[in-house]
């Protein structure tokens, strides 16, 4: 099997990404009540581009812009009723603002001056624009999101239950823990990684799976345990993080490998499949 490796990430986005995405719904018709209602939701950010400008602009914000795409794509977004907006980092760190919607179609945010610009929106995806100025040059930067609903994919991204391996254990906990926060991670990946396969992504990063896997184009591999792996610093100490690895290993080759010609949908079976295993051997 050949190994699948993390596409780097250059100057794709300096090439003159000019996103023009259908937009089926015009939110300058919308009321301020229905238009917080479609923004609504668990987003999937499968691509940072700009709109066009000239290649001095470009160069000129260069490092900028290479550091917006490097830290905001394929990371998830998540805007809620209660006004959260969170987002997360290339680590899967969250952060949490108060977001305000601002006729007719503005994000602002509580103590933050960032706004962003609606430039496009549909049923399923949602285009953010972000005005970058200095010494007198201006680029936007366009956020483009794949809308992750419930009635597609089972679960939103926010869901809790596909989120508890996210907070570090504050004390040593038993193996039914241990196992509920490893289905919680493979969970969330299954539906992580499918979202990025259906969306207009054309990469992935096995790095922010936190799974001591290596991928394959036809199969997926378990590494040797690495107590200073991502892993591992999931669980509140060695021991626990030696248990959940136990947990991946034992159950590991119960369920054939997918046989589905799309290897990110295949990750994604896998991750499910694996996921469903682990807790019907443990908790049942």
């Amino acid at each position: 099997m050949r190994p699948v490796f993390i596409v780097a990430l250059g100057v794709v986005l300096l090439g003159g990404c000019n996103l023009k995405l259908k937009s089926n719904t015009d939110i300058h018709k919308l009321s301020a009540k229905e238009a917080e209602a479609v923004l609504q939701g668990s987003w999937l950010i499968y691509e940072v581009g700009v709109k066009e400008t000239d290649d001095e602009v470009q160069d000129f914000f260069r490092d900028t812009l290479l550091h917006l795409k490097n830290a905001a794509e394929l990371t998830t977004l998540a805007i809620t009723p209660g006004h959260h907006f969170i987002t997360e980092d290339s680590l899967g760190n969250q952060t949490q603002r108060t977001w305000e919607f601002f006729p007719p179609n503005l994000i602002g945010f509580k103590h933050d001056d960032m706004v962003f610009e609606i430039a496009g929106l549909s049923d399923s995806t949602l285009t953010l624009d972000l005005r970058l100025d200095h010494k007198k040059r201006t680029v936007n930067v366009l956020l483009a999101c794949y809308r992750v609903s419930p009635q597609q994919y089972g679960k939103a991204l926010t869901d809790p239950s596909l989120n508890k391996w996210r907070a570090k254990p504050g004390r040593a906990e038993d193996p039914a823990a241990i196992a509920q926060r490893v289905v919680s991670l493979l969970q969330y990946n299954a539906v992580y990684l499918k979202a990025i396969a259906d969306s207009r992504a054309d990469y992935f990063n096995t790095r922010r799976f936190h799974l001591p896997f290596s991928y394959y184009n036809g199969g997926v591999g378990l590494r040797s345990f690495d107590s200073t792996s991502q892993f591992a610093g999931l669980f509140f100490n060695t021991e626990n993080a030696r248990e959940a690895y136990a947990l991946l290993k034992e159950n590991l080759n119960v369920r054939p490998y997918p046989r589905i010609d799309n290897y990110m949908l295949a990750y994604a079976a896998f991750f499910k499949d694996l996921g469903e295993v682990i807790a019907l051997n443990t908790f049942q």
